[in-house]
């Protein structure tokens, strides 16, 4: 069984990473598509090996460098826990795949262990750099032993583990719960969403400590971090006193832990992996159709109506798109009910709380718009669109008004919350206003120019056009540097009326929506 789990590992991360196409192609736009995508991953890492070194760096100068390997395993755990549990539906019960695999000479265990792998193996890179970048700066500061970078090195390759298993085990339940209700792909989105913002509630009420709380605390603020990650997640600090005390029975626990979870995990599921599978593939068939009215509608409201149908019918698309869309929700709730200085723990630079609110609003859901990647979840019916009565134009704008139509709502009650709780001046309520309106027409029309350029049609499952296509990665970048650089100009630049930036930056995004739309063909 170990040769099938290999292979079928391997086909699973050839097709989830596009390595053979990348090998194999002679299309010149698609290697330079995935040499960007390699740049783009570069570029991440690197940011994120300076956060995760100076994250480090700070905990030891505060002589709580035991605390690093804590921190980090819990920070790794908790995005793989996060995102995972987003994914592990589409991924485990994929029944298109199931279907293809399991008519090939190899067990449902081995389809079962494969799927698994390949969030595995991806998530422990993850794990792997961060815990090296953590690891690395506590080194040279600290000078430990052998024995830390050997337990690092274990821990590490098993740190993605528990949190996969315990983000798979909500994945199987919301879909299990979902196959049971009439709207399936609505109650999966519906409970997927609720989970999620229990994760961020929760979060936040974790983190109400204002600055001078925490300053008279600081002589305890060690003990503090560590009870609290021990009551959060408590194989992190048997990590942490595997690497920093040589504890042998910690690193012991902590392997155990780990790998006995997802052992029972995969036991316990072989045995209904195929009923979960088949029960999520159903469709109900309706024998009482019966013609009833019918209604004439203008093309562009036919199209933008069908383009909700379809965003609604892909659970992984709405939940990966619509997280940015409830962040920008949840902070206005939070500055409604604690005030701005619900702000000043995100922005830790004080004075500048009321300033940066606007452009941070509309800064969060222009990370990810559902339209950097719409004409890919297409896929092969692509096509089809280029049959009909209507321009390309047509169809790429009513992608854009879907967009806008999803995120009206959020927007709207952000605004009202913000609004009646703040009580703003004309500047300040121009920027609230103004500000996140055109960061978000923006990025609709960014990300549907974005993905007309890099397009993936070829895919087998929506989670790999969502989450790693490269007009996805391009458009976090787009997205968030709409939002930085006003950030940068606020908060370096105080003598700079508030007013004037958002002015500047309202008719600069509003000017490129513009062109991005006048420049479709």
């Amino acid at each position: 069984m170990a040769g099938q789990i290999r292979r079928l590992t391997w086909i699973s991360l050839c097709g989830m990473f596009r390595l053979n196409e990348l090998r194999f192609t002679r299309d010149r736009k698609k290697k330079i598509s995935s040499v960007l995508m390699g740049l783009l991953w570069i570029l991440l890492a690197g940011m994120i090996a300076f956060y995760v070194a100076v994250t480090s760096y700070g905990l030891v100068i505060m002589e709580m460098g035991h605390l690093v390997p804590a921190v980090l395993a819990l920070c790794v755990s908790l995005i793989v826990f996060t995102f995972t549990m987003i994914k592990a539906g589409p991924v485990l019960f994929d029944k298109n795949g199931y279907e293809r695999q399991i008519a090939l000479p190899v067990t449902v265990r081995a389809i079962l262990i494969s799927r698994f792998l390949s969030m595995y193996l991806t998530n422990m890179l993850l794990a792997l750099f961060v815990m090296a970048a953590g690891m690395t700066a506590y080194g040279v500061l600290e000078k430990p032993g052998f024995s830390f970078y050997l337990y690092g090195i274990a821990g590490s390759l098993f740190l993605p583990l528990l949190p996969l298993t315990a983000a798979s085990v909500v994945g199987a339940v919301i879909a299990g719960i979902s196959s049971r209700w009439k709207q399936k792909n609505l109650a999966m989105i519906l409970l997927t969403m609720l989970f999620v913002c229990v994760v961020m509630i929760g979060s936040f009420s974790m983190s109400g400590m204002d600055e001078s709380q925490i300053m008279g605390v600081m002589q305890d603020l060690a003990v503090l971090i560590e009870e609290q990650i021990g009551r959060i997640y408590p194989p992190a600090i048997w990590l942490a006193d595997a690497m920093v005390f040589q504890k042998a029975g910690a690193m012991l626990l902590y392997l155990g832990v780990s790998f006995g979870c997802f052992v029972l995990f995969v036991g316990i599921l072989e045995h209904f992996y195929e009923k979960i599978v088949c029960l999520l593939g159903a469709r109900e068939a309706k024998g009482d159709y019966r013609m009833s009215e019918l209604s004439v509608s203008s093309v562009q409201k036919s199209m933008v109506e069908r383009e909700l149908r379809h965003y609604f019918s892909c659970p992984v698309y709405v939940t990966n798109t619509i997280v940015g869309y409830l962040l920008m929700a949840v902070l206005a709730v939070a500055v409604a009910f604690a005030g701005e200085d619900s702000i000043k723990q995100i922005i830790a630079v004080p004075g500048i709380a009321e300033r940066v609110l606007p452009v941070l609003l509309g800064m969060l859901p222009a990370a990810m718009p559902m339209t950097a990647c719409a004409i890919s979840i297409e896929g092969k019916q692509w096509w089809m669109m280029q049959t009909l009565p209507v321009t390309q134009k047509e169809v790429i704008r009513s992608k854009v008004y879907a967009n806008l139509a999803v995120i009206a709502p959020f927007y709207l009650v952000s605004e009202i919350l913000l609004v009646a709780s703040l009580r703003p001046d004309a500047a300040q309520l121009f920027g609230l206003v103004a500000v996140p309106a055109a960061q978000i027409v923006f990025a609709a029309e960014a990300g549907a120019a974005i993905n007309r350029i890099f397009p993936v049609f070829d895919w087998d499952n929506e989670a790999n056009v969502v989450k790693r296509s490269m007009s996805t990665f391009l458009m976090v970048f787009v997205g968030l540097s709409a939002g930085v650089v006003p950030m940068l100009v606020l908060a370096g630049f105080p003598e700079i009326p508030a007013i004037t930036v958002y002015v500047v930056t309202t008719a600069v995004l509003a000017i490129l929506a513009l062109a991005l739309d006048f420049s479709k063909k």
